[in-house]
């Protein structure tokens, strides 16, 4: 009888983290050589497991795949993922909430000071000798501003932590938590986007994917915002409608956004987002720091095991 085996459908960093775990444990890991938009169905006919990153998973490959028990997102967001299909067909689902939280938190709060304090454009300045130009290039204080959250999740609530010592005021619209888990963060919780959008100086992103939450920032709200307003996503793409959001920053209709995550990836070179100097951008890698791939590593290897020995993983997508 084969050992069994398991898919890791993109060459993550530190992937060999992950592998040894599996090998040591004897199961057979393999590990994509490139990135594929869709999981290729043959490899997934032909395992146990699939740990995936970003490519996307078919309906008609799950189908197909008899041996297949598990597939565990290397990540939070599931939304590439046939979540029904695989539990019709008795595979499990998981993913790995948490571990990237203070992650993509401190590169929100990084991204936002960044726009503020203009660090590229006064790398750029200093590249080309401009000393003259300083008065130029001022920057503004995050202290004192209001930040609006949207979405308040684990990142959201790591974000609204961060913010403290700045003495912002913070706004969070989240339908779905209390106001009393709000104020735990010292933040005021609104009822209304719209006054969050209009009253906040800084808007960060931090919902998943949903019919409910696709194009939640469309061209309205973004006609909402104040004129000197800094925009980040880093939840997901298509919460947000770039083609609204290009024209709203190519018109200087708001100061700036900085793009982590995007409605297609991986975008494409000629997205117009990418030739606009007011969005800062990044390629989804919010959360990608030395210690969440180690984490992760481990989680997926620990889940693996779980299943393959008759247990119940951690993290079932569908029992949330």
């Amino acid at each position: 009888m084969s050992p069994p085996s398991v898919y890791i459908t993109e060459p993550l960093p530190m992937v060999e983290e992950l592998v040894k775990l599996l090998e040591d444990a004897g199961i057979e890991a393999e590990v994509s050589e490139v990135f594929h938009e869709y999981v290729p169905e043959d490899r997934i006919m032909e395992v146990d497991g699939i740990v995936v990153a970003d490519s996307r998973i078919t309906p008609e490959s799950v189908e197909k795949a008899r041996r297949l028990r598990i597939v565990q997102k290397f990540g939070v967001g599931v939304d590439t993922i046939p979540i029904e299909v695989c539990r019709r067909r008795g595979v499990y689902v998981c993913n790995i909430p948490g571990i990237n939280s203070l992650d993509v938190a401190e590169f929100t709060l990084a991204a936002i000071l960044s726009i503020l304090h203009r660090i590229r454009e006064r790398d750029l300045m200093a590249r080309e000798a401009r000393w003259s130009d300083r008065p130029k290039v001022l920057s503004e204080r995050l202290t004192g501003k209001t930040v609006g959250i949207i979405g308040f999740g684990r990142i959201g609530r790591q974000v609204a932590r961060l913010l403290k010592p700045f003495e912002t005021r913070v706004l969070v619209y989240d339908p779905y938590v209390a106001v009393s888990l709000v104020e735990e963060y010292g933040a005021e919780k609104v009822e209304d986007l719209t006054r969050l959008l209009k009253d906040s100086d800084v808007v960060t992103l931090h919902v998943p994917l949903t019919s409910e939450t696709r194009h939640m920032i469309g061209r309205r709200e973004l006609r909402l915002m104040k004129p000197d307003a800094v925009l980040i996503n880093t939840s997901r793409g298509a919460v947000i409608d770039e083609e609204a959001l290009y024209d709203v920053l190519r018109a200087g209709r708001i100061r700036a956004a900085h793009i982590d995550v995007w409605a297609k990836e991986p975008v494409s070179d000629d997205n117009p987002l990418l030739r606009l100097e007011n969005a800062q951008l990044s390629l989804h890698q919010a959360s990608w720091s030395v210690e969440f791939f180690r984490e992760a590593a481990r989680f997926c290897a620990e889940n693996i095991l779980r299943v393959l020995r008759g247990l119940k993983p951690l993290n079932v997508v569908w029992e949330k």
